[in-house]
């Protein structure tokens, strides 16, 4: 049966001892150790011993009594807040056991490391929680002649959501249920994926219900949980509420970083089944910068900055002539875009990223472009040789000019999706040795030095080999420290149609790595998880990871579920990668769509940098 619900606020002690108190009476001779009669005080329920500092310090002056050591009561305490209900404040007291084996309380000074929990009245030690946000804080208690003790104070925000009003005995049976659910499974989000802060609820999708089936939804962790009850006919969907308070947000204040527990059970009239449970992982971290991404349908790149825009906006101002602008790419500093233009032999120009005004606009065949992290230079050519289909090169030029400071050779092959590393010092780029500049099926992934001052490339490295299976090694992007390489492998150049994969390589080549979470490898299907294309990281690492957005042909849940290979959709996901990667580890994690885009256009070419310099906050 069910428990009835806990007072607005329920503490729970778990300790050692419990103290006996007795109190000292110190009279004269101020060392500044002030025990108070009567015992420990505090909460009446208490029995913590906390922790303590073994330092003896303090003698009384009466008797030559020493304080041996100090404690914190209630120790490491748990204090539950259930949403919307007045907070009851948590009384915090010092007590100290003397040397004759006497306890008393001490005055002193009380401090918490973490403020969206609640505050504490420093000379008292009362602590009230905000309501806010749940958390895990530090209580530290300090006087003058003792060192400083802590202990944890662990607060539990708890959000019960019902707006159906669901009885009683359809609860009870969620709780007594005891047989597997035959048909019920996760859709949307993943087992095990990783999360940042600052964007909006995932929509949560599931399949193998019926139209009157109830669910009850549970997310669960040490300083959060939320449970609701819904009817929600297939296909089911679910955002977490907004109104009256935005849950999501309470969730990630509340435990990133750390994990949580998501079950979600269904009742079908007759019977409640056991949970189908997922584990997701809260980062603390917000993704930065915006992404640049290319519309196929309406020919146009848009920008969408994750977390604060709800819909992608068009913000290129084509230059005469032009009615399709495409394959692109950011400079590190977010100050400037370059792109090309119409198809075909696909020529270049460049952009100011803040107002979108065109800067430069060519008429020399390119394809594929990288620009310097400051803006000043492009490197662009790939598809220079279109036409004759021999050996090609990648020229260097400033970003307003087509004239070629210097040529990237490469002794067999063609040069093609180049990518400039952030600190400005080496150029990434595939060689290709057969087909076209876009239609090309054997490729390597190479390394060179490039230098602007003195225009040249040098010192080019083989960094990652074609394998029998995946042959065209293609579309890197460099880590934000640019030590590591993500790019991708796959059946072909073209990602339409291709088994595409995406790895990660160290840039001098000493080692790789699949990135088989972020595909989808054990959450989705062999074809669905080989539909992985065209990676960027964000230029920032944050919360320990690296944040890599890239294409994927895979099904949203139950939203996108087209599987057909010439009409499924191509959408914008993201991955959390481990930042310390470890040789032979899969660093990544499942991966999460990204919010704001729109469902019924190809998305393609997520470049990712920084906000433009005018614009930032």
């Amino acid at each position: 049966m069910r428990i009835p619900l806990i007072a607005a606020l329920s503490v729970a002690l778990f300790a050692c001892g419990s103290s006996s108190g007795d109190g000292r009476d110190t009279a004269g001779g101020g060392d500044g150790v002030n025990p108070t009669a009567g015992g420990s005080g505090g909460s009446g329920d208490s029995s913590g011993a906390g922790t303590t500092s073994d330092a003896p310090a303090g003698t009384s002056s009466a008797d030559d009594v020493t304080v041996d050591e100090v404690r914190i009561e209630p120790a490491d305490a748990l204090v539950e807040i259930v949403d919307g209900q007045p907070a009851v404040p948590l009384q915090f007291t010092a007590v100290a056991t003397y040397s004759d084996g006497s306890e008393g309380e001490l005055g002193g000074s009380w401090a918490i490391d973490d403020l969206d929990v609640g505050g504490i009245d420093g000379s008292t030690g009362e602590f009230l929680p905000s309501g806010l946000y749940g958390g895990v804080a530090e209580i530290s208690f300090n006087s003058a002649d003792t060192p400083e003790v802590t202990t944890s104070l662990t607060v539990k925000l708890r959000i019960v959501d019902d707006p159906e009003m669901v009885g009683d005995p359809i609860k009870d049976a969620f709780d007594d249920a005891v047989n597997p659910d035959p048909t019920l499974a996760w859709a949307y989000p993943y087992d095990g994926t990783v999360f940042p802060r600052g964007l909006g609820s995932p929509e949560l999708q599931w399949n193998g219900g019926g139209p009157t089936d109830v669910y009850r939804l549970r997310i669960d962790a040490p300083s959060f949980s939320f449970e609701t009850w819904r009817t929600l006919p297939p296909p089911s969907r679910y955002v977490l509420p907004t109104l009256p308070k935005i849950v999501w947000d309470k969730l990630t204040g509340s435990v990133a970083p750390g994990d949580v527990t998501v079950s979600l059970q269904r009742y079908d009239g007759v019977q409640a089944y056991l949970p189908a449970t997922q584990q997701w992982h809260l980062a603390d971290a917000d993704l930065v910068g915006v992404i640049y991404y290319w519309e196929v349908n309406q020919g146009n790149v848009v920008r969408l900055r994750p977390g604060v825009d709800a819909t992608p906006e068009v913000f290129i101002q084509k230059p005469p002539g032009v009615t399709c602008v495409a394959c692109h790419s950011v400079s590190a500093d977010g100050s400037r875009l370059v792109a090309s233009f119409h198809g075909g032999y696909s020529p270049w120009g460049t952009f100011n990223a803040a107002d979108g005004a065109s800067t430069f606009a060519s008429d020399s065949a390119s394809g594929f472009q990288a620009i310097s992290p400051d803006g000043s230079h492009v490197v662009w050519g790939q598809s220079n040789d279109f036409a004759a289909n021999t050996n090609g090169y990648l020229a260097l030029s400033t970003f307003d000019s087509v004239t070629e400071l210097a040529q990237l050779l490469t002794p067999t092959g063609s040069p093609a999706f180049p990518a400039w590393s952030p600190d400005g010092e080496k150029i990434a780029y595939s060689v290709r040795t057969d087909g076209n500049w876009l239609d090309f099926t054997q490729s390597t992934l190479w390394v060179s030095d490039v230098d602007t001052v003195t225009p040249g490339f040098a010192a080019a490295l083989q960094v990652a080999a074609a394998t029998p299976d995946r042959p065209a090694v293609v579309f890197p992007s460099w880590s934000p420290d640019s030590a590591w390489l993500a790019h991708g492998r796959a059946t072909q150049a073209r990602t339409r149609g291709a088994q595409g994969e995406l790895w990660l390589s160290a840039a001098d080549g000493s080692t790789e790595m699949m990135l088989g979470h972020a595909c989808g490898v054990g959450s989705l299907s062999a074809g669905q998880s080989s539909a992985c294309y065209e990676p960027t990281f964000m230029p920032e690492e944050r919360g320990g990871y690296f944040w890599l957005v890239f294409v994927s042909e895979r099904v949203y849940g139950n939203t996108l579920v087209d599987e057909v290979v010439e009409t499924r959709r191509k959408q914008l996901w993201v991955t959390a990668i481990d930042a310390d990667p470890t040789d032979g580890v899969d660093p990544s994690h499942p991966a999460f769509r990204l919010p704001g885009q729109e469902l019924n256009n190809q998305n393609m070419r997520g470049a990712w940098a920084l906000e433009p310099p005018d614009v930032q906050g």
